[in-house]
């Protein structure tokens, strides 16, 4: 089930722009990061890399042994996420058609995200002190692509614009939900990548919808599993900007074959499974949020994936 998180790709790329420009210059190649350096190894830079991988690319070898990016922290060194989701109702122009996620399918995430913001920000709380809250209606934006692809740069702007047109405060997340058909350059789902999340003027989170006739259940894995994880990363990692741990990463779908914690109808926890759907019944899914222990292993044993929300 491919949803794979790209924000430490990303942290890795932004790490690259401020120390090595002459790789990755300040201003984001409309093709994205990529272009530059491929994304798989973007993802790895913050690890020990073998220098026949960094010979890819001219002057990355001497650029890290300079400057090498920060390792993944076990705690929070700065303030959790403490605020509201702001889902975006996203209308995509391109040189050839109109293209958003459908009312009822953003609907259907917002009732999701509604259910799974309790137990994440109780996974959460064992990183530190968090609140999240889903705003009552999503807010529009009319959002200019015309080849049809956009890049994380543009992104941000867009969040910024939502911001500022809607009078948000401070403590917003924005939630872009991204249809089929157009493609954000920095989280390709042709690759694979779930979504990931970032900070404008305030945190976000992307996450590609992989269909149509959504579901709170998600059992065919279109939009949950991506959702699930970049709220949790971004609650516990707000400003994702290093300083504190990526919470989803170790227990899947970037490490190993997802966990899975699953709920009931009344928010009750079940079980933690690496399987969809599972042999029972359950309400919704969310992605396992790793122990403190184990917040730096990567894969994360299993009893640091699968337990009740604390």
């Amino acid at each position: 089930m491919p949803a794979l998180c790209a924000t430490r790709a990303i942290k890795n790329a932004r790490h690259l722009q401020a120390t090595a420009p002459a790789i990755l210059p300040k201003v984001e190649p409309a093709e994205g990061f990529a272009s530059r350096v491929p994304r798989e190894l973007l993802a790895r830079l913050h690890t020990t890399v073998p220098p026949k991988d960094l010979e890819r690319v001219p002057g990355l070898a001497a650029a890290l042994a300079r400057s090498p990016p920060p390792r993944p922290r076990a705690s929070a060194a700065e303030p959790l996420f403490n605020g509201t989701l702001v889902f975006a109702a996203v209308n995509f122009r391109t040189s050839q058609d109109f293209l958003s996620v459908k009312p009822a399918d953003l609907a259907v995430a917002m009732d999701f995200a509604r259910l799974a913001a309790v137990p994440i920000s109780l996974y959460a709380g064992q990183y530190g002190p968090n609140g999240l809250k889903v705003a009552d209606k999503a807010v529009p934006l009319a959002a200019n692509a015309p080849s049809g692809t956009y890049n994380d740069q543009t992104l941000q702007g867009w969040v910024n614009s939502i911001v500022s047109e809607n009078k948000l405060p401070a403590d917003t997340c924005v939630v872009i939900l991204n249809p089929e058909g157009v493609v954000n350059t920095d989280a390709d789902p042709s690759q694979g990548v779930g979504g990931y999340h970032g900070l404008a003027n305030v945190p976000y989170c992307f996450v590609n919808v992989m269909g149509t006739g959504l579901t709170v259940k998600d059992e065919a894995n279109l939009y949950a599993l991506a959702l699930s994880h970049e709220i949790a990363e971004m609650t516990v990692d707000p400003r994702a900007d290093l300083g504190n741990p990526e919470v989803c990463d170790g227990c899947g779908p970037n490490c190993q074959q997802v966990w899975l914690d699953y709920f009931d109808n009344a928010g009750g926890y079940i079980q933690t499974l690496q399987t969809i759907p599972p042999p029972f019944d359950y309400a919704f899914f969310l992605n396992a949020i790793v122990r403190p222990a184990s917040a730096t292993a990567c894969p994360a044993p299993g009893p640091s994936c699968a337990y009740a929300p604390p």
